[in-house]
């Protein structure tokens, strides 16, 4: 039996008529125009969106224009974006709303329904936009704001205790002015080559403007002279502005912005390109006044080019594989079918060309990610901030203009093309929120996509000159076996020999230098690749340990490079040797100190290599289990008899290499990365709240995906309403599933969404429990988890979480007890959260002996 449902009320009043919400019966409502035409699929789809998310109170939708039975003229809703919302109605009626947010009474016109929305003050989460077209219109653009408009924004301002000046703007849209009661400093930081031509421009305009707290440091790598400091002296004159000169090379825009962020005071920090120019005095006070409002991580504003059109209103992520300007090209005031070009815009990230972002923010994200060189980072700077929960606002009036890259033309260095895609990778693969999916993913102006159009990922990838393949489980055990039989293969003697190798060598020894042997590597954030590049960080901040990565693939230095730098710049100065698995190729890997395999395959080359160091397996799963009872699984349960020491990632793994196959070895007890991972922010929830349930959706054999999504279909059947289900990791639900899909996230922001998590579930037939439910219980999240011996280390029935039988009737059974039981849930969370802090919090602490053991292996062995 399910629980309750949504059931759409559709009235038809007279424009103007004040209805009160009792009258309402349904529990969302539509408010449809006269002429305005449902499509037969609309209400079946508010109905799913409903019962796949229940806390959702707010479902937005898209509209197209229809003439005898034509569809024509669709627009593409953005997701949501208050900023917009608060200057136009950019929703215009696509929309359904749970009646319990709307005000006792209102006014069914147009400022009346945008009103009683405005007022209910939606939080990101309680919204959601379906792709679908609901319903045709004739009023394919929204209402023009009117003085009562404004009024009415004014008054919902104040009920919110904010002070502003709100307009009409012959744009189309309201122009908010906030009026800040404390006014804080600002800090402009310029760089320049010493562009005489673009300062020239930029600092009389400057000089314009009307903020009564602010201060200018230009940074200038131009080279200094008596002549130069003389003529600043000059220019200068009337603003409080003073000069860093800049040697260190080679030029580096994020280092340089972030050194001189560093010797300003200002509350607000403003970036601003010398090649731009300010033609509107109150540009300042306009973009501080929306800096300081809720939730708002950086500010700037819609650039014009020299010759009137858009060069910028935001960033899109996707286009040509990396990211673009918003409507660049355009006509202000063009429509498309994102909506007016006209609008306040909410994005994931604003052009370092002017961004003001508050001091306390751009701290708590560590400034510009230096690891690009000249561009990039200013796209970084907005995910960052995203990831923290707050948003990113384009001001859309022509207040300040760019001259884009007169000072250092339009060539971009390679490698920010790399780490691009390091950061961007989790929006090239899901999509821009603010960017509708209906739309074109090859360009940043609104157009329909090509039936042949390639994937952001797979034109990314393309540039760097790397194959594109989706990861899916290969049912191919037999083939893939076949493929790998010779490679794989390690001779008897060989064995032998390592084992006399091993033997010859006693006592301490020194470790200055280690070969990693890894496999071709896709991200370098998760899972056992991302625990080896973490112990080579700490080997070398704490012990000067030189690195070489051998890697299992073809040769591409770059991407991999980029990719170990992206996850632990410590590692930006190892060496990268690619090998292709022959016996050659083996063969010609150079020797290390000591070497590490962190794959059961690379265990195998290993033992074949010619090195005259010790050999080491880190050891993070019982491998074999990845696979059926096959000739795979044989070939990766032999590497546990090849005399490698191990390094084994928990008790379960070192009590199976040395008491099951009589291997060396020593354990460590994985930790979680607590600046991501911690329970500060987790809020209270309401008791009627659903209850949030996340899985991790990828059906790899060892993840028992089945069984998960089995137990969590019937767990939604049972409750309904009273449960959400939030799966991400990869794209693998069927497409009937009620379940929320947030497809591939970034390790950055798995933090946040387990913040917001009731339960987790982990069920996995291999011997270690993968990192998730570590992450997860650290973020205060009650775990139903496998009942099995190999994870005693970590679990505990009934303390920090509930465990239960690998089948359906039982997974089920422990699931409805925590939804069902509120204090439970509660006793379990507590108790996973002292079992972290306990024994899972300090990566430091989990790795203190490993070096020593490189060492002297011996020493540790039983």
């Amino acid at each position: 039996m399910r629980a309750t449902t949504a059931s759409v009320d559709v009235i038809r009043v007279e424009s103007g008529t004040t209805v009160s919400r009792d009258e309402l019966a349904g529990e969302f409502v539509l408010f449809l125009r006269a002429g305005d035409r449902l499509y037969d699929v609309a209400l079946n789809v508010i109905e799913h969106a409903h019962h796949v998310d229940p806390a959702v109170h707010l479902i937005v939708g898209n509209t197209d224009s229809s003439t005898f039975g034509r569809r024509r003229a669709p627009v593409f809703r953005p997701g949501w974006s208050p900023d917009t919302f608060l200057a136009v109605d950019y929703i215009n009626r696509a929309f359904a709303v749970r009646k319990t947010r709307l005000s006792d009474q209102f006014t069914v016109d147009d400022d009346g329904v945008w009103g009683a929305l405005i007022r209910a003050n939606f939080r990101d989460r309680e919204t959601t936009l379906v792709p679908h077209i609901l319903f045709a219109t004739r009023h394919a653009q929204p209402p023009t704001p009117t003085a009562a408009s404004a009024e009415m924004v004014r008054a919902v301002l104040r009920e919110r205790g904010l002070d502003a000046q709100v307009s009409p703007h012959p744009s189309g849209v309201l122009r908010i002015q906030y009026l800040l009661q404390d006014v804080p400093s600002v800090s402009i930081v310029i760089p320049t080559r010493h562009s005489r031509t673009n300062l020239e421009r930029l600092l009389p305009s400057l000089r314009s403007t009307q903020y009564p707290r602010f201060d200018v440091l230009i940074v200038d790598n131009g080279g200094q002279s008596d002549e130069r400091d003389e003529w600043y002296r000059a220019a200068l004159d009337g603003l409080d502005a003073s000069v860093l000169w800049w040697t260190e090379t080679p030029f580096n825009y994020s280092r340089v912005n972030n050194h001189a962020v560093s010797q300003t005071r200002g509350e607000v920090v403003l970036l601003l390109n010398d090649d731009t120019e300010i033609v509107d005095r109150q540009w300042l006070a306009e973009l501080v006044g929306v800096l300081m409002q809720e939730g708002v991580g950086s500010v700037g504003t819609q650039h014009r080019r020299e010759d009137g059109r858009i060069q910028h209103a935001g960033v899109v992520i996707g286009p040509g594989g990396f990211a673009d300007n918003l409507f660049t090209g355009l006509q202000p005031g063009e429509w498309t079918m994102l909506g007016a070009t006209t609008w306040y815009r909410n994005s994931l990230a604003v052009t370092g060309a002017c961004v003001a972002v508050k001091r306390v923010d751009w701290e708590a994200v560590g400034g510009l990610d230096e690891r690009f060189q000249l561009t990039g980072s200013d796209v970084v700077l907005g995910l960052d901030l995203v990831m923290r929960q707050l948003r990113n606002v384009i001001v859309p009036f022509d207040a300040v203009r760019h001259y884009e890259s007169i000072t250092r033309g339009t060539s971009v260095p390679r490698n920010d093309f790399f780490a691009s895609y390091w950061r961007y990778h989790s929006w090239l693969a899901g999509g821009d929120p603010y960017w509708s999916p209906n739309l074109s993913r090859r360009t940043a102006t609104p157009q329909l996509p090509a039936w042949d159009e390639q994937s952001p990922v797979a034109s990314t990838l393309a540039a760097l000159g790397r194959p594109f393949g989706k990861m899916a489980q290969s049912m191919s055990i037999s083939a893939e076996a076949t493929a790998l039989a010779s490679t794989a293969s390690v001779p008897r003697a060989r064995v032998k020999a390592l084992q006399a190798h091993h033997a010859k060598i006693r006592g301490e020894r020194d470790v200055s230098l280690v070969n990693w042997y890894i496999p071709d590597v896709d991200m370098p954030f998760f899972g056992g690749l991302n625990t080896a590049f973490r112990l080579a960080a700490k080997l070398t901040r704490d012990h000067g340990v030189r690195h070489r990565f051998v890697i299992l693939s073809a040769p591409n230095e770059e991407f991999f490079r980029t990719a170990l730098v992206a996850a632990f710049p410590e590692l930006s100065e190892i060496d990268i040797h690619h090998y292709d698995g022959t016996p050659e190729s083996i063969a010609a890997i150079p020797a290390a100190d000591a070497s590490i395999a962190t794959l059961w395959l690379t265990a195998s080359h290993l033992v074949k290599a010619p090195d005259a160091g010790r050999k080491f397996y880190l050891m993070q799963d019982y491998e074999p289990a990845f696979y059926p009872a096959s000739s795979m699984f044989a070939m990766a349960e032999e590497t546990y008899r090849l005399g490698l020491y191990g390094i084994c990632n928990t008790d379960s793994m070192h009590k199976i290499y040395t008491q099951s196959y009589g291997g060396k070895a020593m354990g460590f007890t994985p930790a979680v990365d607590r600046s991501i991972f911690h329970p500060d922010g987790r809020r209270v929830k309401e008791a009627s709240e659903p209850v949030t349930i996340f899985a991790y959706a990828r059906d790899h054999f060892r993840n028992c995906w089945e069984l998960v999504y089995a137990a969590l279909s019937e767990i939604k059947r049972r409750h309904g309403d009273q449960v959400r289900i939030v799966a991400a990791g990869a794209r693998y639900l069927p497409a009937n599933a009620e379940f929320i899909d947030l497809g591939l996230l970034d390790y950055r922001a798995t933090g946040a969404l387990y913040r917001e998590t009731d339960i987790g579930i982990t069920m996995q037939i291999s011997r270690h429990p993968s990192y998730l439910p570590l992450e997860l219980m650290a973020s205060g999240v009650a775990m139903v988890a496998p009942d099995s011996s190999w994870f005693e280390w970590l679990f505990e029935d009934g303390e920090n979480s509930l465990l239960a039988m690998r089948g359906v009737d039982d997974l089920v059974e422990r699931l409805d007890a925590l939804v069902t039981n509120s204090e439970l849930r509660h006793a379990i969370s507590r108790g996973a959260l002292a079992t972290i802090d306990d024994r899972h919090s300090d990566w430091d602490v989990a790795f203190r002996d490993i070096y020593a053991y490189l060492r002297d292996p011996e020493s540790f062995a039983p």
